[in-house]
């Protein structure tokens, strides 16, 4: 993996959408971690500082309003996509998204080759 790319942290529980996102970001030449607890001490805070997390909806525990705060508090400060089998969207900014269930095999990849090329650094970066 190219040092300049963000480190990918894939935190989904299905392993049907794991395996597919997993695939589908490794054909385009991401190297995943894949995880079923995004919480887990092997993901210390400095991959949490700058990875990009993409996490099922089901694994964070609070109230759509506050994901993305939640989140932040759990020291997860790069970008973020939240994959939801709501109908409801949340706002996004330059750095959270959330995506459809349905919508998520061909979307994150896509998403996530826009934001490795957009900025080319690690995500946080205050260069």
């Amino acid at each position: 993996m190219n040092a300049m790319r963000a480190q990918l942290i894939l935190a989904i529980r299905d392993p049907g959408l794991r395996s597919l996102l997993a695939a589908r970001l490794g054909m385009a030449g991401e190297v995943p971690i894949s995880t079923v607890d995004h919480l887990a001490p092997a993901l210390g805070k400095k991959i949490r500082a700058t990875a990009l997390l993409i996490i099922e909806e089901s694994m964070i525990d609070a109230p759509p309003a506050e994901w993305v705060q939640t989140l932040r508090d759990q020291c997860w400060k790069g970008r973020i996509i939240i994959i939801s089998r709501t109908a409801e969207r949340l706002a996004e900014t330059d750095d959270t998204v959330t995506i459809r269930y349905s919508d998520a095999g061909v979307a994150i990849p896509a998403l996530v080759q826009l934001w490795q090329a957009e900025h080319g650094k690690p995500l946080n970066s205050s260069e």
